[in-house]
């Protein structure tokens, strides 16, 4: 889906706190054992792993707590740069045991046989997990994968320069000709669009979408540039006040607000949206209990915390997230509003001519 990291912060290793807006989500034991010890890997399995990421997520900060557990294990990564492209490397008999992907895209490796359900009772962290992420990670009441990082994706904008934001449709107002940005991305796109016009986005027309296409067009004059990395293009020229509005995830708005820009982060009348990022384990591992460990041990608390105080990204252990007191990252995940996630909008899960359909639709509009 996305990616999105910033390699000098990992080196830095900057000591920050942090929390999210999950006291509005509460947990549940679901199917694990709350207590439970971390499962041991069978004997008979081959003590190494195979994880198909995102460039970043191989830092060891990432998945310290299994290393710490299992010195002894060989863990060796492979890399997609979007989602699309992780599913085509699975569909192509790609040989990782474990897989990191984003919401939207869970069905098409249920239906392709592509992963195997989770033992929930073997996760010792499972109940740490709100019932709302755990259910992002089931298909027909299963479990198949384990919710790991998430977080927004709202208007981010210039408070000198603009405004309060209160809609999506910031992204087409022409007295900020120049100085937008939009993610370089059709299904965000769409979803932008259907949040305007009160669309349903799973349930779209050909009209509808050819009305998105042309609304898209119009707009592209207003951009300064089309964004693909946050902290590659967006966030620079957010600090240096190229870009006013733009299409945003929290973590470019904790990095220009922790540095004292004049930004703010939009609760649109429409909603923000979430994204979540999910683990699978392939149907064809050999390693399915060392890999129900490592999925483990990435939501206990030094693995999960990273992912906050590292990249600013939400993490679905609850725990992890109630103990952030940065205001920086209180205000970059709404944690002071504890009704946020009932006025957010989660990625729906859509056919594949539904993707395919929208990601032909920018294609036009970037050809245009």
């Amino acid at each position: 889906m996305r990616a999105r990291f910033h390699p000098a912060r990992v080196a830095s290793a900057a000591a920050l706190s942090g929390a999210l807006p999950l006291s509005a989500c509460g947990t549940q034991q679901g199917g694990g054992s709350g207590g439970a010890a971390a499962p041991e890997p069978a004997a008979q399995e081959p003590n190494e792993l195979l994880v198909l990421e995102w460039s970043g997520y191989e830092a060891e900060d990432f998945w310290t707590d299994f290393q710490s557990a299992n010195p002894d294990t060989e863990v060796t990564f492979e890399f997609g740069d979007t989602d699309a492209n992780i599913l085509a490397l699975m569909q192509g008999g790609s040989q990782a045991d474990i897989f990191h992907f984003y919401t939207g895209w869970q069905q098409f490796y249920v239906e392709q046989g592509l992963v195997r359900e989770i033992d929930t009772s073997k996760l010792s962290n499972w109940d740490k997990v709100p019932v709302e992420y755990q259910e992002l990670g089931q298909i027909d009441g299963k479990q198949y994968f384990v919710p790991w990082d998430w977080g927004f994706t709202s208007i981010l904008y210039n408070t000198d320069e603009v405004e309060e934001v209160t809609s999506w449709d910031a992204l087409f107002n022409e007295d900020y000709a120049g100085h937008v940005s939009m993610w370089n991305d059709g299904p965000g796109a769409v979803a932008v669009s259907s949040y305007i016009h009160g669309w349903d986005e799973t349930a779209l027309t050909d009209d509808q979408l050819a009305q998105i296409e042309e609304e898209w067009i119009a707009q592209k004059p207003l951009n300064a540039f089309y964004w693909t990395g946050e902290y590659v293009d967006l966030c620079p020229a957010v600090q240096d006040g190229t870009v006013w509005v733009a299409y945003a995830w929290q973590g470019c708005y904790a990095t220009a607000l922790a540095a004292g820009d004049p930004v703010a982060y939009a609760n649109p009348e429409e909603g923000r949206n979430s994204w979540v990022g999910l683990y699978g384990i392939s149907a064809d591992t050999d390693s399915y209990e060392l890999s129900l460990e490592f999925l483990d041990l990435k939501l206990a608390e030094l693995s999960c915390g990273n992912a906050v105080s590292l990249f600013y990204y939400g993490c679905a252990n609850s725990e992890v997230m109630a103990a952030i007191e940065d205001p920086v990252l209180i205000e970059a995940f709404g944690l002071d509003d504890p009704t946020i996630l009932e006025s957010t909008n989660f990625t729906p899960l859509v056919t594949e001519e539904q993707r395919s359909a929208w990601t032909g639709m920018w294609e036009r509009v970037q050809a245009d």
